[in-house]
C-alpha cells in the first residue's frame, strides 16, 4: 500500500494525514485458487464475474463454470444485494470462494473503480456492460408499468419478460488466454520505483548512475591468502 498517494473514486488526492487507518486481519485458509471469483456490482445488480486467479488455466472451470455462476447469483441475491453498506452503496466489487460442498463464502469487498483489479475484464468494458444493463432495466420498468396500467393480474395472461445476459461470466478457457499479472510491476520497493522514474521530484542520482554504483566492486580490500594463512 502506498499510503502517500491515496485516491478516492473520482481520482482526487486524499490527504493521507486525515485518513483513519485500521488493521484488518483475516483468518488464513488453504483455498484452492481455481475456486476464487471476483464479482462486479453496478446499481445493485450483479454485472460480471471473473476467475480470480487469471494467470492460470483450470480446465474444470470451462465445463462447470455455469454451475458456479448460478451458485454465486443465488448467494448474491440472498446475502449481499442491497445489504452491503446498508444498501447505501450501489456500485462495488466483492470476492467469493466456492468450497467442495458448493457453499459460497464471502472473502472481501472492493471499491468499484480502477483501484480494483478488473482481472479478465477492463474498466472500459465494464462501463459498457453497465450502460447496457441500465438500458435493460429501463426496458423492464416500462413493461412493468404497462402491465400495471392495464391491470394484468391473471396468471393466464401473456406477459413479456426480458432475458438478461448478465452477469457475464468469464474464465481462462485455454492456456493461450492466460494473462500476465498487471500488478507484478508494483512488487518492488517504492524507493526503487521512484528512483527509476524520479517520481518524487527530488534531486536524486539517475537510475543509470545508481546501477553503475551497484556494479562497482566493494571498496573494502580483500585479504590476501598469505595474510589469511598467517593469521
Amino acid at each position: 500500500l502506498d499510503a502517500v498517494s491515496l485516491f478516492d473514486n473520482d481520482g482526487k488526492v486524499i490527504n493521507a494525514e486525515k485518513v483513519k487507518y485500521e488493521l484488518v486481519l483475516r483468518k488464513w485458509c488453504n483455498l484452492h485458487p481455481s475456486m476464487e471469483f471476483r464479482c462486479f456490482v453496478f446499481h445493485d445488480e450483479l454485472l460480471a464475474i471473473s476467475q480470480r486467479q487469471h494467470t492460470q488455466h483450470f480446465p474444470h472451470l470451462t465445463t462447470e463454470g455455469m454451475m458456479y455462476r448460478s451458485y454465486i447469483i443465488d448467494f448474491f441475491d440472498s446475502a449481499i444485494k442491497r445489504r452491503f453498506a446498508g444498501g447505501e452503496i450501489p456500485n462495488y466489487c466483492f470476492d467469493v470462494y466456492i468450497d467442495k460442498k458448493d457453499r459460497v463464502w464471502l472473502l472481501d469487498f472492493n471499491v468499484w473503480g480502477k483501484q480494483t483489479d478488473s482481472l479478465l475484464y477492463d474498466w472500459h468494458e465494464l462501463g459498457r456492460f453497465a450502460k447496457n444493463l441500465d438500458e435493460e432495466l429501463a426496458s423492464q420498468l416500462e413493461i412493468d408499468a404497462l402491465d400495471l396500467k392495464h391491470g394484468i393480474e391473471d396468471e393466464n395472461d401473456n406477459f413479456v419478460a426480458i432475458q438478461s445476459d448478465f452477469p457475464e461470466f468469464r474464465v481462462v478457457e485455454t492456456e493461450n488466454e492466460i494473462r500476465q499479472d498487471p500488478l507484478a510491476s508494483y512488487r518492488a520497493p517504492i524507493d526503487t520505483i521512484e528512483l527509476a522514474s524520479n517520481a518524487s521530484g527530488k534531486e536524486t542520482p539517475s537510475f543509470e548512475a545508481f546501477m553503475a554504483m551497484c556494479e562497482k566492486p566493494s571498496e573494502i580490500p580483500e585479504e590476501d591468502e598469505d595474510d589469511q594463512g598467517s593469521s
